[in-house]
């Protein structure tokens, strides 16, 4: 279908050519365009390159073709071919150096793509991605990511009813559509008027009324089947008074297509079915090798082709059908055996002419291979693999693996290479996101090698998958390492050394109070062998193990030595971890200078590894130095962004983490409680009982003090069984402190101040990367003011004031003022003019940070002389809606006409500042608790 044959398609080119418009305004993007075949989406993208040409853009484009024979990032390659010669182009094809991750041959994409694009903006289009390989979407997912405020175009071409060539490709091509700067547009069927319009300009006249119903009916509104079907009836048997006779009209589309390849010679017509078998686009050597046909006879059969519209010439040298249903109807018609001898000699062809893909040999061996055997299609697969993985296309790799296995059965002996195989499947699904099936592969690969003896088998299907924490599949990978450093005993050092580390790793850190001890005998073990994938895994376990703020120094050691790692083998992932552990520790001590230039050195870093889960990672930890420094609007922004970032990097932690950060930040801006509350109730519901606390905290951030009660009396007996070896517990710890004050619980408050004191220097944090909970001594003056330690309350709440201003985080300086004044009101006798200078300095902050919940407190700390705004009725009224009383029961309890206590409430609002019935409760319970 023709640019001229382009009807019914103006809403969507206006459209495309809107996000044109803005990408040369730079306002990039990507649209994906979805119809069925032959709904004119190759059409509509030549349209649109028309016109982007004549508006002076540049276009490049790539298209991806059926089957499993196609290179790993085909469409990209075509397009950076395109736009040669020119600025310094990626190369996709050559294998990635050692020290090069896929994100930075990816940057290096999105960089020439934002080169070419110059002034004047620059299309990409790619066709029939429901054939592409999962690593070149993968790499559309970054380009349209990266490229959203850029002068580039994006233009994705698909069918969205059909089964894509690769099983994993329609899930990232989902992920995609969701980028920010995505859309999607469907083309849908023509309307009658618009089959009218077609069929007269492909007619050249006015079509008769009853070949319109026929077409109309049997179309179903489809351009490709329409036009197929008008060449068909202007062929056709006709009868007296009719345009044409139903009946011997085809009734699908490839039908039709199959009737147009009916009148072609029948030697050219064999010679298509035979090209048929190497794809939609082939070479006239090719096409030579595999028919035995002389380049003459070849050429004549070809350009009957070209003259029927069934091929189109690229070059004379390369020839592409015109349509893929076409090729797709020729190869139908081959019989299996002839296609199978086919495919053979394309492999040898292919494998003998300069630059033969190994993906095409691999695939056409593959189909020969119920013929001629599988051993060289085996041998030819695990090359392609091999090549792809080089290339750092670890989907298709793991693809080419997953064929490879499935030929054993035709090997002689091919059982003998499955763990192996099995564990290269597991390595490359692994490092592309697919942890489920990276396991799966192991525990296969784990079983055979328990059934054969072969304890090597089950010790590297127990090292592959790493990093995976507080999932069900954890004690999966910890059973296994148990299991195969029994089976390996000590003949392997390195081996036994890296299950030593991964058993330390997946330890439960609930259940797992030897995790020190095995870490250290994983660490020796490491040092011992000299590897230093060891020694990495075993820094890592050892790391895990000492959450315990006790640790927090050998933990700061720990991260340089990482760093050092990194340097010693040029690896950027121990040096990643390393700053990570270092800010960690900073953080955690509360040393804001060291925290700041070891961000710094992180942040360098992250920006060459273009790796998203670090990305995601620098983000969180800016986004909680923003919220820590009351920054609110941007620490929303950041976590945002690193939400973004992480879904689309296939973190499975980014959702729950992001949802304990915008907890912290409803707790200090009172932003955003329904969504968070909802999410955290969730988690309690399903999570371990101690959660609760968690929950108990957002009710009272609320006024909800009731609600939050009850919670408390259920959880606060099993405190004290909180495991001080898990990375949360001095989270849950101080959290557990603060609702033992608000809840009047003397012991339990007694009991957290006893284990908190030994952590009087250090901040309230679980990591870098997820939000602060101020100074420790905070805790621990609120504790020691409510347990009757004055002095000691004032010298804890000294110490978190200047280390609040040291470290720089308003928000819990002025948390420290409102305990401060609590405890001077306090005293006996009391401080009035010191409680008054901190409360104001308190509400200060807290207005200019906007911090409603605080106050909310503040308000109900103020004195007598401030708070008595409200006239003793109104004392009398705030006290009842605090009991939970309606209007009409306040009336009737303080003899009063429900009009009027209607009044009164509102009177008590205006005055207070606040918006709802239960800020007046929380306000009152507030200043009772805080005055007895």
């Amino acid at each position: 279908m023709t640019e001229d044959d382009l009807v019914g398609r103006g809403r969507e080119l206006a459209v495309l050519e809107r996000r044109l418009d803005d990408a040369r305004d730079g306002r990039g993007g990507l649209v994906l365009v979805e119809g069925e075949a032959g709904a004119g989406k190759t059409a509509l993208a030549h349209a649109l390159a028309r016109r982007a040409r004549r508006r002076g853009a540049r276009v490049a484009w790539g298209a991806c073709l059926e089957g499993e024979g196609t290179a790993p990032y085909r469409p990209w390659v075509q397009i950076l071919a395109d736009l040669r010669p020119g600025p310094a182009t990626a190369d996709l094809t050559a294998p990635a150096p050692d020290d090069r991750s896929r994100y930075q041959v990816f940057d290096a994409v999105t960089q020439t793509l934002r080169t070419a694009a110059g002034p004047a903006a620059l299309l990409v289009v790619l066709d029939d991605l429901h054939w592409a390989d999962a690593a070149s979407l993968r790499l559309l997912q970054w380009t349209a990511s990266a490229l959203a405020d850029d002068k580039v175009l994006l233009v994705g071409l698909y069918r969205g009813r059909e089964p894509f060539s690769y099983a994993e490709a329609e899930a990232v091509l989902r992920a995609v559509g969701r980028e920010r700067a995505a859309r999607t547009l469907a083309l849908g069927a023509l309307a009658p008027d618009e089959v009218a319009v077609l069929a007269e300009r492909a007619l050249g006249r006015t079509p008769e009324e009853d070949l319109l119903d026929v077409v109309r009916e049997r179309c179903e509104g489809n351009p490709l089947f329409v036009l197929e079907m008008l060449r068909l009836a202007q062929d056709a048997p006709r009868m007296p008074g009719r345009a044409v006779l139903p009946g011997r009209l085809p009734a699908t589309v490839r039908e039709a297509v199959g009737r147009r390849l009916g009148r072609l010679d029948p030697d050219v017509r064999l010679t298509l079915r035979q090209a048929s078998v190497l794809g939609r686009e082939f070479t006239l050597p090719l096409l030579a090798a595999l028919t035995a046909g002389t380049p003459d006879a070849l050429l004549d059969h070809l350009d009957a082709a070209v003259a029927a519209e069934l091929v189109t010439d690229l070059d004379g040298h390369t020839f592409r059908f015109a349509h893929v249903l076409t090729q797709e109807v020729l190869a139908a018609e081959l019989p299996s055996t002839a296609r199978r001898r086919l495919h053979a000699r394309a492999a040898t062809a292919l494998a003998a002419a300069p630059g033969g893909s190994p993906d095409a040999v691999a695939h056409h061996l593959r189909q020969a291979a119920p013929l001629t055997g599988g051993a060289d299609a085996l041998a030819a697969t695990r090359a392609a693999a091999d090549r792809a993985r080089a290339q750092l296309a670890h989907e298709h790799a793991a693809f080419q693996y997953r064929q490879a296995l499935g030929l054993l059965p035709l090997v002689d002996g091919g059982e003998a290479q499955r763990p192996d195989l099995l564990l290269e499947l597991a390595r490359c699904a692994f490092r592309s996101g697919a942890v489920d099936e990276a396991w799966r592969a192991c525990k296969e690969a784990a079983d055979l090698g328990r059934a054969a003896g072969d304890a090597r088998v089950v010790a590297d299907a127990a090292t592959v998958v790493r990093g995976i924490t507080n999932s069900p599949l954890t004690a999966e990978l910890h059973a296994l390492s148990e299991d195969a450093l029994t089976l390996l005993g000590d003949d392997d050092p390195v081996r036994r050394a890296r299950l030593l580390a991964q058993s330390a790793a997946t330890l439960d850190p609930f259940a797992g109070a030897r995790a020190p001890e095995t870490s250290h005998r994983a660490l020796l073990a490491a040092e011992a062998c000299g590897d230093p994938d060891a020694l990495f895994l075993a820094l890592q376990a050892r790391h895990t193990a000492l959450v315990d703020g006790r640790h927090v120094l050998e933990r700061l050691a720990i991260g340089e030595r990482a760093l050092r790692l990194g340097r010693d083998t040029g690896r950027a992932e121990p040096t990643a971890w390393g700053h990570a552990w270092r800010m960690d520790a900073f953080w955690e001590l509360g040393r804001r200078v060291q925290l700041d230039a070891e961000l710094a050195a992180f942040s360098d870093l992250v920006a060459r590894m273009k790796e998203p889960l670090w990305q995601w990672r620098l983000l969180r930890v800016r986004a909680c130095l923003a919220l820590y420094e009351g920054r609110f609007d941007d620490a929303r922004d950041l976590a945002e962004r690193a939400l973004a970032i992480g879904r689309r990097g296939g973190h499975e932690g980014a959702a729950f983490l992001d949802l304990v950060f915008r907890s912290h930040l409803a707790v200090l801006s009172g932003r955003g409680f329904p969504e968070v509350e909802a999410g955290v109730r969730a988690f309690v519901a399903e999570g371990p009982f101690l959660a609760a606390g968690w929950l108990a905290d957002v009710l009272v951030a609320q006024g909800r003090t009731a609600e939050a009660a009850g919670l408390w009396r259920t959880i606060a007996p099993a405190v004290r069984d909180f495991p001080r070896h898990a990375p949360e517990w001095i989270v849950a710890q101080t959290t557990s402190a603060h609702l033992a004050v608000r809840f009047d619980d003397r012991a339990t408050a007694a009991l957290l101040h006893n284990e908190l004191l030994p952590y009087a220097d250090r901040h309230v944090t679980a990591a870098a990367h997820n939000p602060s909970g101020g100074p420790v001594t905070l805790c621990l003056g609120a504790l020691a003011g409510y347990l009757g330690d004055r002095p000691a309350a004032e010298r804890h709440l000294h110490a978190a004031l200047a280390s609040c201003r040291a470290t720089g985080s308003p928000p819990y300086e002025a948390w420290t003022h409102l305990e401060t004044a609590l405890v001077l009101s306090r005293r006996r006798p009391p401080d009035p003019r010191g409680a008054a200078e901190h409360l104001a300095a308190a509400r200060a902050l807290a207005e200019r940070l906007g911090m409603r919940p605080l106050l909310d407190r503040i308000a109900a700390a103020e004195p007598a002389g401030r708070t008595s705004v409200l006239t003793p009725r109104e004392e009398e009224v705030a006290a009842l809606v605090k009991d939970g009383l309606s209007n009409r029961q306040i009336a009737r309890r303080l003899h009063m006409a429900e009009r009027t206590a209607e009044n009164h409430v509102t009177h008590i609002l205006t005055k207070l500042g606040f918006d709802s019935r239960a800020r007046i409760a929380a306000w009152y319970a507030s200043r009772d608790r805080d005055r007895g």
